[in-house]
């Protein structure tokens, strides 16, 4: 009977859960306090395993008639606390610590013994806790993986799983090694190029794990959902090969037919367990396979980069949301970029779409009024024949110019975006010169992480920092409440235009071009209804019928970390 105790089968006693209903999207959502029968609904586990369960530990929130019913009593000590104690005292713990890896470590901990205490944590405190668990200290937590290595959080696919002649694969049957079948959102990297780090191979699995804790805490999407991938082909990193503390393959990257054809397999093997609704978003990916990988499977999956696309969308709403202060449109500004890898040319073509449907012009009439810089200076049409394709169409005539002062001395930019990974390169006198050209230039340093950054708020008084986490946890939650099969352009621009809408008038004249971040989830809500609105627009959305109101019915799907009462 409900609420009896008694064991049932396989140690599971049968109960109420109350507190939601567990659906596709969140695990609390429409029918607070109606009960579901165990173990049919929701499998409680007992004892010691409850325990042990993240998903549905509470510790010493558990109540005495819980004790009774789970066979807890005696294993936990006899004081009932709160959630909203337990995150106080986590917090407090969190905060004797003064080297951020440590706070890593220990939310990581967390996260592993009690899921939703992890996210009423992280979503109440984001602001201050973003930077743990998001870069910059994802980052030094890569760099020292294989030394901080306690259990694993993702999957790890390899060269090993790969199929080989007369051999079916093992990718397939890795994947389906993974506990959760209703997944909705794969982060995956292979390691090459980990923010402005380099090459972490196997230890990249930081980034994934991080990015889908954001999608849970900023996004909505509900934890069980998330799957993060690594897929490790190796590594060019001489110091890794050597660490004997490495958890990855030692062997130096592979390339070429072999590495796609891994991918292939990857891909294809998501496809045929998860079916063409799950978002795959390649991460960290270095700019020779991150582009490519883009437009290979944009057309038969639904895949989204986040270091191109999203970083676009964030840098666009940026610069819609600017010019409430400087006034006119996207092309009555001059743009220059300094760093043409994946970030850079993907704000570049997002605001060349953007460009393109403001003014009704074409997209190659609007390039023109974007400009690149590289390593080797100023991308003119005279460099044509050692540039990548992807930095061909943003090759305009000009003389060469290799210094970044002189070239923002002859282009006379407005905006001056840097995603270069090269560090205080946005210096004094070319925040002057900026300055000398413009009432009020638009200067946004985005590389990652801190230490990587062209320049500090401060030194620049840039308004605000972009921040990805601001675009795709919404973006993400749109695509999955639309049931989209497909990632466009429109989707991404539709997503900028979202985010910039949130600004208010006040805090333009304050200065900002980004709403706060503590409104985020508010926030993602309205990404997710622009994004999935225009999945719908275009036919591309499956989940039919459409919902009246998008906004509250982002809302309503998001995954609420608050504790169910188990009776």
């Amino acid at each position: 009977m409900a609420g009896s105790g008694e064991r049932n089968g396989a140690d599971m006693p049968v109960g109420v859960v109350t507190g939601g209903v567990e659906d596709a999207y969140g695990e609390d959502r429409a029918t607070v306090d109606q009960p579901i029968i165990t173990p049919w609904a929701v499998c409680i586990a007992s004892g010691r395993s409850l325990l042990r369960d993240p998903r549905h530990n509470k510790g010493l929130a558990f109540t005495e008639k819980e004790r009774d019913a789970h066979y807890l009593r005696g294993l936990l000590p006899p004081a009932v606390l709160s959630q909203e104690l337990q995150e106080k005292r986590v917090l407090q713990n969190l905060r004797q610590f003064k080297v951020p890896l440590q706070r890593y470590m220990a939310l990581i901990d967390l996260q592993e013994r009690n899921e939703r205490l992890f996210y009423k944590l992280l979503i109440d405190n984001v602001e201050e806790l973003l930077p743990i668990v998001y870069t910059p200290t994802e980052g030094e937590a890569c760099q020292k993986y294989g030394s901080i290595f306690t259990r694993p959080q993702g999957l790890y696919i390899s060269l090993n799983d790969k199929c080989a002649f007369l051999d079916r694969g093992r990718v397939l049957e890795t994947l389906r090694n993974w506990p959760e079948k209703n997944i909705q959102v794969i982060v995956v990297t292979d390691g090459e190029r980990i923010l402005g780090l380099g090459d972490l191979g196997c230890q990249g699995m930081g980034i994934p794990v991080g990015k889908l804790a954001l999608y849970t805490a900023l996004g909505g999407v509900r934890p069980s959902a998330c799957l993060p991938v690594t897929i490790d082909v190796g590594t060019n990193n001489e110091d890794l090969l050597k660490d004997e503390f490495y958890i990855g393959l030692r062997q130096r990257r592979v390339t070429g037919q072999e590495y796609s054809e891994l991918l292939d397999e990857f891909m294809a093997a998501v496809r045929q367990n998860y079916g063409q609704n799950v978002l795959v978003q390649f991460e960290d990916f270095a700019n020779h396979n991150a582009f490519t990988l883009l437009e290979k499977y944009r057309e038969n999956h639904l895949v989204f980069n986040d270091d191109i696309q999203g970083t676009a969308a964030v840098v666009l709403a940026g610069l819609i949301a600017a010019l409430k202060s400087t006034g006119g449109t996207l092309a009555d500004h001059t743009f220059l970029f300094f760093g043409a890898g994946e970030a850079g040319t993907g704000i570049a073509e997002l605001l060349a779409l953007a460009i393109s449907r403001q003014s009704k012009v074409s997209v190659e009439e609007s390039r023109k009024k974007i400009w690149l810089d590289d390593a080797k200076g100023l991308i003119v049409t005279s460099r044509n024949e050692t540039l990548e394709p992807f930095n061909k169409r943003y090759a305009h005539k000009h003389e060469p110019i290799k210094d970044l002062l002189e070239a923002v001395k002859a282009i006379k930019p407005t905006a001056l975006i840097g995603s270069s990974g090269v560090g205080q390169s946005f210096t004094k006198e070319v925040i002057e010169a900026m300055s000398s050209i413009n009432e009020r230039p638009i200067i946004l340093a985005l590389s990652n992480p801190t230490s990587k950054s062209e320049c500090t708020a401060e030194q620049a008084y840039s308004w605000s920092q972009a921040n990805n986490a601001y675009i795709f946890p919404g973006f993400g939650l749109g695509l999955v409440i639309a049931g989209a099969i497909r990632v466009k352009d429109d989707m991404v621009l539709a997503a900028a235009e979202g985010l910039a809408e949130q600004i208010t008038p006040e805090q333009i004249d304050r200065g900002q071009i980004y709403p706060p971040f503590s409104n985020i989830r508010k926030i993602s809500a309205n990404i997710a209804a622009r994004v999935a609105a225009k999945a719908y627009d275009l036919g591309l959305a499956s989940q039919l019928p459409r919902p009246k109101d998008l906004v509250k019915y982002a809302e309503s799907c998001m995954y609420s970390p608050i504790y169910r009462s188990y009776r």
